[in-house]
């Protein structure tokens, strides 16, 4: 039966079959036409345009940027290593730290490395500070970051200006991420691993409690939330105190638009945090 569904399909679906798979780049999930793809490389670029203005950036982003990017993730090894950052996610660190032009940014939590690559190259002449409590599968070392093995919260790195930049890809609470940035100057945060309720069970162990949970009314203190992962049962209490007060210091925030329906590549559970003076 199923070879007779696939013969017909094939007789009648208007996609060709053209031969043996083409070995591709792990950033580029389809080819188009030059005419094409120069339209959706447009489509795209208005779509990042409107984001930044959204979250009170000048949205100068050019199409120089976004092929800057594809140049740089050619060479990314760590690009699309299970555990690291989605494509569509560095897709919009880059071009966000591309439009700040920060003097320093952390990341804490660094795993592979794509993130970080990202970064670099999106920056190349800010002060990088990578933290991760095991570097161990990191791929490759880069040039110009202070690799530090210890918890973020532990350190005394402060912003230098008003662009600098912390990116929080390390599974911990989003909140007391939020609040210890405040602390050191920060005033542009990037959260990862903050899914909302209906996305939790996606992570072992997400960033909870996480920007999505603050960013409305919708949790109280003592809400539960349970849920399997891999033949666990895992659960989680709000607590408000576990929230270390981060949405008194929050100016503004904007979770990352899907960008799959254009690029193909997938979205991640970021959040963009603006904080307060």
């Amino acid at each position: 039966m199923a070879y007779n569904m696939f013969t017909a399909l094939n007789a009648t679906n208007l996609v060709q079959d053209i031969g043996l798979a083409v070995p591709e780049p792990a950033f580029i999930k389809y080819r188009a036409n030059s005419a094409l793809h120069a339209r959706v490389m447009d489509e795209l670029l208005t779509y990042v345009r409107n984001f930044m203005t959204e979250i009170g950036l000048p949205g100068t982003t050019s199409i120089n940027d976004v092929e800057d990017y594809f140049r740089a993730m050619a060479r990314n090894r760590a690009f699309g290593a299970p555990g690291t950052t989605p494509g569509n996610s560095t897709f919009l660190l880059f071009l966000l730290a591309r439009e700040l032009q920060p003097k320093v940014i952390v990341e804490s939590g660094v795993w592979a490395g794509s993130s970080l690559f990202t970064f670099r190259h999106a920056v190349p002449e800010a002060k990088l500070f990578a933290f991760d409590l095991d570097f161990g599968a990191l791929l490759s070392r880069l040039e110009n970051v202070d690799y530090r093995q210890h918890d973020w919260g532990t350190d005394d790195v402060r912003a230098k200006g008003p662009s600098d930049l912390c990116f929080f890809d390390d599974h911990t609470n989003n909140c007391r991420r939020v609040w210890q940035s405040y602390e050191r100057g920060f005033k542009h945060v990037i959260c990862d691993d903050s899914p909302d309720i209906g996305e939790i069970p996606d992570f072992r162990y997400p960033a909870v409690p996480s920007i999505s949970m603050i960013e409305n009314d919708r949790w109280v203190e003592g809400d539960t939330v349970e849920w399997n992962w891999h033949g666990r049962r895992l659960r989680y209490v709000f607590r408000d105190e576990d929230t270390f007060g981060a949405k008194t210091v929050i100016k503004s925030l904007h979770r990352f638009p899907s960008l799959k329906r254009l690029t193909g590549m997938e979205d991640g559970y970021h959040y963009y945090v603006r904080l307060k003076d």
